[in-house]
């Protein structure tokens, strides 16, 4: 098992670590659940109530380039891109999930935010995982099903893309609160990319 604290303090042979600079830190635990990532890569992607939202700019509104859904404990809210969604209870198979990253991590998300990427054109643009429900520290671990996609980094108001991870089926990537501070991240485009990708976000809203 992983303890994440301050730092990871315990790190096995299926986990690199990543250093981003400025006291920010990756984690990256490669199989997670073995054999059982397969199956519930298809049950998420055909079960969850999936949602394609509008987000308003420069004053007309677009869909997102993606699928998402948010799967919280009961009653717990996050806003993004202009929406406010409320959690409904965890299905038995994430919630599976979420138990497991918690006994990797040390950390206990009460909230998940799921993007499905049907193929390369879906994408995920520059930002920072930073919203006031995430508290002034946020520990984001970010869980990955499907064919693998390049997670880009950039530090926080430079334009110059500094680091680019491959995110692998049945990988969990564990940021430091200081990635949240001083890095941007992304999921470029991939026109070679034919195969859809499902990621977890998992978050403890406060």
């Amino acid at each position: 098992m992983i303890t994440v604290n301050s730092t990871i303090t315990r790190l096995n042979e299926s986990t690199t670590a990543i250093e981003l600079g400025q006291g920010a830190r990756l984690w990256l635990i490669h199989g997670v659940l073995g054999e059982d990532a397969q199956p519930l890569f298809h049950t998420l992607c055909n079960h969850l109530p999936w949602d394609r939202p509008r987000v308003r700019v420069f004053g007309r509104e677009h869909p997102v380039p993606r699928l998402t859904c948010w799967v919280a404990d009961s009653g717990v809210r996050y806003r993004y891109s202009g929406l406010t969604h409320q959690g409904e209870g965890w299905p038995p198979a994430l919630d599976t999930l979420r138990r497991e990253v918690t006994a990797l991590t040390g950390r206990r998300p009460n909230g998940a935010l799921a993007n499905l990427y049907r193929d390369g054109d879906d994408s995920m643009g520059w930002h920072r995982d930073n919203e006031p429900e995430l508290g002034a520290h946020p520990w984001v671990l970010s869980y990955n099903l499907g064919t693998a996609r390049d997670f880009a980094f950039r530090p926080y108001g430079s334009g110059r893309q500094s680091r680019v991870i491959a995110l692998e089926h049945d990988s969990l990537l564990v940021m430091s609160p200081e990635v949240q501070t001083h890095f941007e991240h992304a999921l470029p485009r991939r026109r070679r990319v034919r195969e859809p990708r499902l990621n977890l976000t998992f978050r403890e809203i406060v």
